[in-house]
């Protein structure tokens, strides 16, 4: 069967949105990141700078293009992992953003720029609303499957997640590390701030 043309149009669109992010990451790898142009990138992957704003509203976002994908990993594995108890589905949840950010190079090679346009206050406008959807969205999720009252889960989440992004932001501006991604240092440091909200396990969750 063909496919529908609202169908080919999204696959259509897709596949821009693919060619610009490569075309950037190319170049941010070869000229830097400050040194590459919205101009350049277009030029680049072949498309307009108006279709490029379509897609992306300012350079910046081309860093943090992952948030959605990574979004749905989480939320998977939450749901996936089947444990009645809210700080295991996080934690699966959080180990599930670091593995599949360990399986894309690019994001790796980004992580100091994206360290630096933080440490600069130059996070895009769009990112803040990102990730509390990301944190919230997971939260509400795993106490829904859990039967664990929102208070108690929403600092889980907001704890591992935080924990992981500071060792992030520590491993990226370090000389040794820069390029790479920790998998053992983020996933010590999602464990760490999980720690305090283990239930032992004869301990069944609490009534929603």
């Amino acid at each position: 069967m063909a496919p529908s043309p609202e169908n080919g149009h999204d696959v259509r669109r897709q596949r821009t949105r693919r060619a610009i992010l490569a075309s950037a990451t190319r170049l941010f790898d070869a000229y830097g990141y400050r040194a590459t142009t919205v101009a350049d990138i277009v030029q680049d992957a072949g498309v307009s700078e108006r279709t490029f704003y379509v897609h992306f509203p300012a350079k910046e976002d081309l860093l943090f293009a992952h948030v959605p994908e990574f979004t749905a990993a989480a939320w998977r594995a939450a749901r996936e992992s089947g444990s009645p108890y809210p700080a295991e589905r996080v934690r699966a949840a959080v180990l599930a953003l670091i593995d599949v950010a360990g399986s894309d190079g690019a994001f790796a090679r980004n992580a100091t720029l994206r360290s630096l346009v933080a440490a600069r206050g130059e996070l895009p406008r769009s990112l803040a609303s990102q990730v509390l959807t990301l944190s919230q969205g997971l939260a509400v999720q795993i106490a829904e499957d859990t039967h664990t009252p929102l208070r108690t889960v929403a600092p889980m989440v907001g704890a591992a997640i935080g924990a992981v992004e500071a060792a992030g932001l520590v491993a990226a501006q370090d000389e040794e590390t820069a390029g790479t991604l920790q998998w053992d240092v983020l996933a010590h440091a999602a464990d760490a701030a999980l720690q305090g909200f283990r239930v032992l396990p004869d301990d069944p969750p609490g009534p929603a």
